[in-house]
């Protein structure tokens, strides 16, 4: 029998899946407004009141800790959205939540063994490696307690997003963290203290967050979970889990090694220079995110069923969609780098090199979509691992070389070369093993509208002359604006029948 289509001609699989995506990810977007605002405010605050020498032994910190992360979590994030997804889709509630249980179980015992490392190590970090950053052992020590409520809440997360919502996962991490941990570093610094209150404002925020997923996870899930009884999969989650380790940890290892290596060849007020630009570079690929969060699950299903073509359709529509979001976000960053990094202090604009270099990663990263999640997700963890070690070990030869040469604009073009590097392979190997790539014909929609909208402001900011933070905001979100009119000028047929569907979907 032929495929049934709905009244906007698609086929109504299609229609399903693009819609149940773009519908959470739309959910996560909107969360993910809200955090750019938080998160852009909070780091205001914390620069402006700490300065770039406390923020720089701040950044090195968090970099550390990022990378040590991954060992905790262990790549059981991505493993429970695939046992999660895998088992609801059978209908095995005693393995599903078996599959969080035993996610939480190991994610928990290997923070605690981290954290004992980081207690121990951290003289010697202090002594022999961070020699010229002041105190850091004690900062790292500090840092680390909120290790296991970071690992717990990343494995709660991961189970709501197995069953294929966003709404929980983004009220957790991209609302109700941000915020709690604003509160909490503004009470500490009425109190008086500096440093230790953004230290302090991450662990308790992590606490919490944790809580708070836990509840949702239990909430949402489709069946009695008190008193259905929990079918451990420790095995299979581990097993599936553990060649994401190593990638994971190189990914972090591209994306953290030049802060941690700023750190090492240069000072902590260098580091914190480099962590605004590092802070504010992420921006243009939220938008890849906030996709492959529920295209993951998505994969996984289609894979399974062995739709291929519809696996194929639905990931150049969301890699569309991602640069689509991206591309405005880094026009803006090439346009206004110093006076955004003036927010910050006039110190930061210092930054303003790296940060339009590091931009270059961050949209290549997103032009390609989520290559990776469809890697990981048809069963070539390995190949991602493989990808992973050799862009990290390229990625920290060149800031070997550069950093000591370049300073902070050294290790952002390191590691530009080495994400977009990553990228391009990740390309090239979907191609290879899958028949197709991420890019759609139309893609140059999006970049006829963003360059119109660029060339218009580049000269509109030449003629008014408007360099202040607050002025700058401003034509931000008139770029914004003119590139979504421009946008939907240049015709967006399907992504409006989708949205239509939505709506239709909600009625």
């Amino acid at each position: 029998m032929a495929e049934q289509s709905n009244m906007t001609g698609q086929p109504e699989a299609k229609q399903s899946y693009m819609g149940l995506i773009v519908k959470n990810a739309g959910i996560d977007g909107i969360g993910t407004a809200f955090n750019i605002i938080i998160m852009f405010a909070t780091s205001v605050v914390i620069t402006r009141t700490i300065g770039a020498d406390l923020f720089g032994k701040y950044s090195l910190s968090k970099s550390i800790f990022q990378v040590l992360a991954v060992f905790a979590v262990f790549g059981l994030n991505t493993g429970v959205v695939k046992l999660t997804s895998k088992y609801n889709a059978q209908g095995e509630a005693r393995s599903v939540k078996g599959t969080l249980l035993s996610g939480m179980a190991i994610t928990f015992g290997l923070s605690a063994a981290v954290f004992l490392v980081i207690l121990v190590l951290a003289p010697f970090l202090a002594s022999r490696v961070f020699e010229n950053v002041e105190g850091i052992d004690l900062v790292l020590r500090v840092h680390f307690l909120g290790l296991p409520f970071f690992a717990l809440m990343m494995i709660a997360n991961s189970y709501t997003q197995g069953l294929k919502t966003l709404k929980y996962s983004a009220l957790v991490e991209l609302i109700a963290r941000p915020l709690i941990r604003l509160a909490v570093i503004l009470f500490l610094f009425l109190v008086g203290l500096k440093l230790f209150a953004v230290v302090f404002g991450n662990i308790i925020s992590f606490l919490l967050a944790a809580l708070l997923a836990f509840y949702f996870a239990r909430k949402i899930s489709p069946f009695d979970f008190g008193k259905t009884p929990a079918r451990m999969v420790r095995g299979e989650l581990f097993v599936y889990s553990l060649p994401l380790v190593l990638a994971r940890f190189m990914n972090v290892t591209i994306s953290r090694s030049n802060t941690i290596l700023v750190g090492f060849f240069r000072d902590s007020t260098s580091t914190g220079l480099f962590g605004a630009a590092i802070m504010l570079s992420p921006f243009i690929s939220l938008s890849l995110i906030s996709f492959a969060k529920i295209f993951a699950p998505v994969i996984s299903e289609l894979w399974e069923k062995g739709e291929h073509i519809e696996l194929e359709n639905t990931f150049k529509t969301v890699s569309k969609w991602i640069l689509s979001l991206g591309y405005p976000v880094f026009l803006i960053i090439m346009l206004f780098s110093p006076s955004l990094l003036l927010a910050f202090g006039p110190d930061f604009v210092k930054a303003a090199t790296a940060l339009r270099l590091l931009a270059v990663g961050q949209i290549i990263n997103a032009a390609v979509g989520p290559a990776g999640s469809m890697l990981s997700m048809t069963g070539r963890q390995k190949l991602n691992m493989v990808n992973s070690i050799g862009l990290a070990a390229l990625n920290i030869i060149l800031n070997i070389i550069l950093i000591p040469r370049y300073g902070i604009a050294g290790a952002a073009l390191a590691t530009t070369i080495a994400l977009g590097l990553l990228n391009v392979i990740r390309v090239i190997e979907v191609k290879v093993l899958y028949g197709f790539t991420p890019f759609r014909r139309d893609l140059y929609k999006p970049f006829l509208a963003g360059t119109i909208t660029f060339v218009l402001f580049y000269l509109l900011k030449a003629h008014l002359g408007w360099e202040d933070v607050a002025r700058t905001l401003l034509l931000c979100g008139a770029f914004l604006i003119v590139y979504i009119v421009l946008l939907f000028l240049f015709g967006l047929r399907e992504e409006k029948q989708v949205l239509l569907e939505i709506l239709r979907r909600r009625k």
